[in-house]
């Protein structure tokens, strides 16, 4: 499942100016909403095995902020507009959807950090269509795409981008551990691996996780458009819960586009 929130501004309770990394804020901000289910939705989540023992409700993604009117102002975004969207994806069946988004009603939010914030009120929850999830697909992200390697020669992580050798490769192991996850059963070993081409030229985003503290983290990820060839369901996994890694905190959010023949 997947739906839209619209963000209405409160500028007179914080101001406008939003720090542009304001990723991690809002991925607590979804935790924090989702830690108040009430007690049919906290079983759902147990006995699904949707809650590890790291941090539950890992399998889900978000898209960057849609801002209609901003200005850049250095490292802060003056919003000039009343509203504000963004789309939340959930890996999860039917059945528990409307437990999640009556969760987001009318929720106060402010994002931010200890010298600008910016305050907002849930104002509408729009439920997305379903599309069609077939062997072959294209999609545009709308929260950069982030693939990391442990490198054991170095001791380093590498923030890989999507002409990488293994890109693809590593997005398919990825895939594959979400679905044991959610599912709790074994991929097919039959199933093909999946396949990712850029459509376009992927553009780098540097993305700071944790600003001013002990653990900031800076992840390079990248936007771009890309086909996908595969396991429908793995695909179905990516398309819900986020491509590539770190979807809880922002990444890897994807819309569809429509093919193009020829």
């Amino acid at each position: 499942m997947r739906f839209e929130l619209v963000l209405s501004l409160i500028p007179k309770e914080r101001g406008t100016l939003l720090p542009l990394n304001y990723q991690y804020e809002l991925s607590s901000w979804i935790y924090k909403v989702l830690n108040y289910g009430d007690p049919i939705f906290s079983e759902w989540l147990h006995t699904m095995g949707y809650k590890s023992k790291e941090k539950p409700f890992k399998l889900f993604t978000f898209s960057n902020l849609e801002i209609p009117t901003f200005q850049l102002n250095g490292d802060l975004l003056k919003i000039d507009s009343n509203e504000i969207k963004f789309i939340i994806s959930f890996l999860t069946d039917d059945a528990i959807s409307p437990f999640i988004t009556g969760l987001f009603k009318d929720r106060h939010l402010v994002l931010g950090n200890k010298s600008h914030q910016v305050a907002f009120n849930v104002s509408q929850i729009i439920g997305q269509p379903k599309p069609e999830i077939g062997e072959t697909m294209r999609f545009q992200t709308i929260s950069p795409l982030f693939v990391d390697e442990f490198n054991p020669s170095t001791g380093k992580t590498n923030h890989l981008s999507p002409d990488a050798s293994n890109y693809s490769t590593l997005i398919h192991n990825t895939l594959k551990e979400k679905y044991r996850a959610f599912y709790n059963l074994e991929p097919n070993p039959e199933w093909p691996e999946t396949k990712i081409i850029a459509a376009n030229k992927p553009k780098s985003k540097l993305i700071t996780i944790k600003s001013d503290t002990p653990e900031m983290t800076k992840i390079k990820a990248y936007n771009f458009q890309f086909s996908v060839t595969g396991q429908p369901e793995l695909i179905t996994v990516g398309y819900y819960g986020g491509f590539g890694r770190l979807g809880s905190q922002g990444f890897g959010c994807v819309e569809k586009l429509h093919l193009q023949n020829g």
